[in-house]
């Protein structure tokens, strides 16, 4: 079975499967009345993987064992429903695991699933996705929390798109095998978040956040909680103040009174406290005063993402990148209406050229994006900002993007102005060579869209790019003599022609109908 294989909408059974640090999952789907993908069975196995990995970095032959169990339980059960497509995913735990491949390729031998490593930026689109499907979210600013057992995404909103999103290593087994059950743990896991709160402090910033939607085992047991502790009906949301008595009362009792008097397994009842105690320091540092625990999360994400259409899929992925490359640039003080005048001429010259280069969709995203914060670096210093851009790329959350497309992007901007790759620039020597041949191109579109608009005078109305075997001809039409613009692209003609195989020449002659 293929762990990213695209479902036809005639399929009956899809599966998607949740390999997280605390347990393993698998969820069977289809699609309802309505042709919306719907979560119809469920099935865990208490494999705790984190316990062993967050101690020592290794997954023992114990726990290996464990998940393959689990893994042919899994595939019984597919098999059982005709199940003939699967999505199957890894995060926290498989991702620290040093060994972790060799479980992946038993797995992989045994049962014929594939399971895939996903970052913990991929997680939270996912999460995000699923979310934004059954809560609405628009026209507030709110955040998500996704606990897990080996870390917690924090992902911030307004109106449904994503503003900006970090992984923190504070999940729920992760955090037990760090500060032990003993002692005065509610003191302790208090000290240990103190630098977590002023991470959340900076990127909510002052913003008024409305909810908090939790997912998660977690989330889900402190709802079935509220009732039976606090007698408070409402499963699917819970007031700060609610939630400070929960963890008031949860804190007094033992492993056993947790288990024997709340029902909880035991796989859920030594995490239960450290959970409920971040989504409270969550909360409480957003300004939150109710946290919703919908049914929705990872696993959720996985179906929709694997059966939803590819059209609605993409736009939102777009619409969250864009989002995020605005915030980006937001935070280190580039001139929003500057980068959207050198994105405009970028992409009018990507749809202009594209029997030149033949690239999709998701290249002109990376130069749309690569236009809007190809300045960020300037924050950092002025001199060489473009190293400084293309290193801040590389450590922020981009929600959407492979590994492969956030080191192009990086890339890109790297390559705005000044040098042009060569053997020397080991980042973009990591890349392939289709992704290298590709950063030349969209780095040579952003050079020249960066060129005309030379001194940020704006002065281009008119831009129509005539393109032959030999060269590509520009021709513009603007305010003033627009002399400079045409020097500037000219510099930009042997960098191009390397990209593309073709020279630049500029036309101001031409009268021009065609609106930039």
């Amino acid at each position: 079975m293929s762990g990213m294989e695209k479902v036809p909408n005639d399929s009956a059974l899809f599966a998607a499967i949740d390999v997280g640090s605390n347990a393993m999952r698998l969820g069977l789907a289809a699609y309802d009345s309505d042709g919306t993908p719907q979560l119809i069975q469920r099935y865990r196995e208490p494999v705790r993987l984190g316990k062993d990995v967050f101690a020592t970095g290794y997954l023992t032959p114990e726990v290996m064992d464990d998940a393959v169990e689990a893994f042919k339980s899994f595939r019984a059960v597919m098999e059982q429903h005709d199940v003939t497509h699967c999505r199957a995913t890894a995060t926290s735990a498989m991702r620290d695991a040093k060994n972790g491949h060799e479980l992946r390729a038993r797995i992989l031998a045994e049962t014929g699933i594939d399971l895939q490593l996903i970052s913990g930026e991929e997680e939270a689109r996912l999460v995000h996705y699923s979310i934004s499907r059954r809560v609405d979210l628009s026209n507030k600013y709110s955040v998500l929390i996704d606990m897990g057992g080996g870390s917690v995404e924090v992902t911030l909103c307004q109106s449904g798109e994503v503003v900006s999103s970090q992984s923190l290593n504070i999940g729920t087994v992760r955090l037990l095998n760090m500060l032990g059950e003993e002692g005065d743990f509610h003191t302790l896991l208090s000290e240990y978040l103190d630098s977590t709160r002023k991470k959340i402090r900076e990127q909510i910033g002052k913003r008024n956040v409305k909810i908090c939607v939790a997912t998660g085992g977690n989330a889900a047991a402190i709802g079935e909680l509220k009732g039976r502790l606090l007698g408070v009906e409402g499963v699917d949301s819970i007031h700060l103040k609610e939630l400070a008595l929960l963890i008031e009362k949860i804190s007094v009792m033992t492993f056993e009174e947790r288990v024997r008097d709340l029902g909880l397994r035991p796989d859920r009842a030594d995490v239960i406290l450290p959970a409920a105690m971040v989504f409270y320091e969550i909360m409480k540092v957003s300004g939150a005063k109710v946290m919703r625990m919908p049914d929705a999360g990872l696993l959720d994400g996985i179906v929709l993402d694997m059966l939803d259409s590819e059209n609605r899929t993409n736009a939102m992925q777009r619409r969250n990148l864009l989002a995020l490359a605005r915030t980006l640039g937001k935070r280190y003080g580039v001139n929003a209406r500057y980068s959207k005048v050198v994105a405009r001429l970028s992409l009018s010259l990507f749809d202009q050229l594209a029997t030149l280069h033949s690239m999709g969709w998701r290249e002109r995203l990376l130069l749309e994006m690569a236009s809007l914060v190809h300045e960020i670096g300037m924050y950092v210093h002025v001199g060489g900002h473009q190293r400084h851009a293309a290193y801040i790329i590389t450590v922020s959350p981009l929600l959407g993007l492979s590994d492969m497309e956030k080191s192009m992007l990086a890339q890109v901007v790297r390559f705005q102005r000044k040098n042009s790759p060569d053997d020397g620039h080991a980042d973009f020597l990591a890349l392939n060579e289709k992704s290298q041949k590709k950063v030349w191109m969209l780095s040579a579109l952003l050079r020249l869209g960066i060129a005309l608009n030379k001194e940020r005078r704006q002065r281009l109305d008119y831009l129509v790019a005539d393109c032959s075997d030999k060269k590509v001809v520009l021709h513009l039409e603007g305010s003033g003599d627009l002399l400079l613009e045409r020097w500037a692209a000219l510099k930009v003609s042997d960098y191009f022609h390397h990209a593309f195989g073709v020279h630049i020449d500029v036309d101001l002659k031409r009268r021009l109908t065609f609106k930039v």
